[in-house]
């Protein structure tokens, strides 16, 4: 306690006087930002609880040429689900990707139809809206980008969120700096990372964490 207490007589005097040598208190809130504790977020959407989820990674409306991006997305979603105690369990992709060789109709299907044939409760759908590893294919650059939509159906009842956006809630994009590498590995470095991030983007929505307060003052 005596320490904390000394850390904020140091601090103030440090921070008025950044304030003034930046000519004004309009760095104030960013600068006391970085001395505050991380902030409680509140989830988005709480799940039912004691569910099994399966996790449907599909690229309808906007298909992607990569296709191991879907299987990579979906596993780490699940894994963070199940870490979080969001899900009691959750569907292992390879069944899922099994079910989709051996339907001819699966697209047929409902999401809920799908989820009740591989034994879900619940079936967090997954929409990538797009996905890109590079803007022109014959050049070095490369600049990820992943957008996606999630619902939330309940394999009986149908969706149950949001119930205001038929076509899903819009996730927190990821996209990455441009950088030149003529690695021939390096697309799938860059989607594995892609995929890593928009996991956490997507779980993160269903349980309750904290992030810097420094990322409220943006």
């Amino acid at each position: 306690m005596a320490t904390s207490r000394l850390a904020k007589i140091v601090a103030m005097p440090l921070l008025a006087l950044l304030c003034s040598t930046l000519g004004g208190c309009g760095g104030i809130g960013w600068l006391a930002a970085q001395f505050a504790p991380p902030k409680k977020v509140e989830p988005v959407y709480r799940m039912p609880s004691n569910k099994k989820i399966l996790v449907f990674v599909d690229d309808l409306l906007a298909e992607v040429r990569y296709q191991p991006i879907k299987s990579e997305l979906a596993e780490r979603i699940s894994e963070r689900l199940s870490q979080h105690k969001v899900a009691a369990s959750t569907i292992p992709y390879d069944q899922l990707a099994a079910m989709m060789t051996a339907t001819s109709d699966f697209r047929r299907l409902s999401i809920s139809e799908i989820g009740a044939k591989l034994g879900a409760d619940l079936v967090l759908y997954v929409h990538i809206d797009k996905f890109s590893l590079k803007d022109d294919e014959s050049g070095p650059l490369w600049r990820g980008e992943l957008h996606t939509t999630v619902r939330v159906v309940d394999i009986k009842g149908g969706r149950l969120w949001p119930e205001d956006k038929p076509e899903g809630y819009p996730v927190p994009a990821v996209d990455l700096p441009p950088e030149e590498s003529s690695s021939p590995n390096h697309g799938t470095e860059l989607s594995r990372i892609l995929a890593d991030r928009m996991a956490e983007n997507v779980a993160r929505l269903f349980y309750e964490h904290r992030v810097p307060a420094s990322e409220f003052y943006k």
